[in-house]
């Protein structure tokens, strides 16, 4: 074949070019907005100040809040030599508790009833349409003292509060009256809240004036909870369960259905951020579901539903539902 020369390409000469310098656009100016108009909360802690906090309290009003965006640096980051991890701690927690009986009932302490062991707490609701037989403790109580004599101090798992309420339950079956229905929580040590429901209490987690985490109730049809007694088929192991992590800050509010029935979330999370300790913020949400319990007009969760269920006393979707209220609020720090 012939032969092919190849001519050599000329050779290339490139100049290198300084690396064009970086710059970060600011942010784009917001369009102004007209100011807001402040809207003043109603103080609901009034009673629990004393006069001279009362005298230089100020109003309390919610106004629009302007954030700025953090500053970012080019920095490179640390070498994993230079990292420090700080070793988690437990956390701890401060308990306050409210039962008020229905005003019906308020000579024999009402049905409900709670407790408080170390890192774990709960509320059990006593069935007022269940037979009770003179003379005999109520179930509800009895699985209160059951519970607290058996939760120990430090935090339970899921499997743990099944078991012992298993036999708090059973316990009452031999002793006690009537029926309840269940909630129990436990912080462990690693910093996770563990709930187990039977029926329709709630627990909610609120962060930051909003709520993270909330149980499930476990119901049969509209206002007949799962539910213990002697002549009931519902167990411990049907309840539902949640598993959340907290953190510092949050507030654990745990309440019988006259809290839930009577206050929404919002409201429960505004008393939240306001409250100055686990005791008033408990003492509050009470007091409110009882003054809303008592309203024929308030627009409620419960009155939405028996709208729904077609019952003829909330058959205009409003009303509160005047009951046993029992609050349970634990905060993390």
């Amino acid at each position: 074949s012939p032969k092919i020369e190849v001519t050599p390409s000329p050779k290339i000469e490139v100049t290198p070019t300084p690396a064009p310098s970086t710059t970060v656009a600011a942010a784009s100016t917001p369009k102004e907005k007209k100011p807001e108009e402040a809207f003043v909360v109603p103080d609901l802690f009034a009673a629990f100040r004393s006069p001279q906090e009362a005298a230089t309290k100020p109003s309390i009003a919610t106004t629009p809040t302007t954030t700025t965006t953090p500053k970012t640096t080019d920095s490179l980051p640390p070498k994993e030599d230079q990292i420090q991890v700080k070793p988690s701690k437990t956390i701890k927690i401060e308990i306050g508790t409210k039962v008020l009986p229905h005003p019906e009932k308020i000579s024999w302490g009402g049905e409900d009833a709670i407790f408080t062991q170390g890192r774990t707490f709960g509320v059990f609701d006593g069935v007022s349409g269940a037979e009770k037989e003179e003379g005999l403790p109520l179930y509800s109580v009895t699985l209160a003292k059951e519970m607290k004599s058996s939760a120990g101090s430090k935090g339970l798992k899921a499997e743990e509060m099944e078991a012992k309420l298993l036999r708090a339950a059973e316990l009452a079956d031999e002793t006690a009256t009537g029926a309840s229905t269940a909630i129990v929580a436990s912080l462990g040590e690693d910093g996770f809240l563990r709930v187990l429901n039977m029926g329709d209490s709630y627990l909610l987690v609120v962060r930051d004036g909003r709520v993270v985490a909330r149980s499930d109730e476990i119901v049969h049809y509209f206002d007949c909870p799962f539910q213990l007694s002697v002549d009931s088929p519902d167990r411990p192991v049907d309840g539902t369960v949640m598993n959340v992590e907290v953190i510092p800050g949050d507030t654990i509010v745990l309440g019988s259905d006259g809290v839930f029935d009577n206050l929404t979330e919002k409201a429960i999370c505004d008393i939240v951020e306001e409250g100055p300790s686990a005791s008033v913020i408990a003492s509050v949400i009470s007091l409110e579901s009882r003054r809303i319990g008592d309203d024929p007009e308030a627009e409620t969760p419960y009155a939405k539903e028996a709208k729904k269920a077609q019952y003829e006393e909330y058959s205009s979707g409003l009303g509160g539902k005047v009951d046993d209220v029992s609050c349970v609020v634990v905060r993390c720090s």
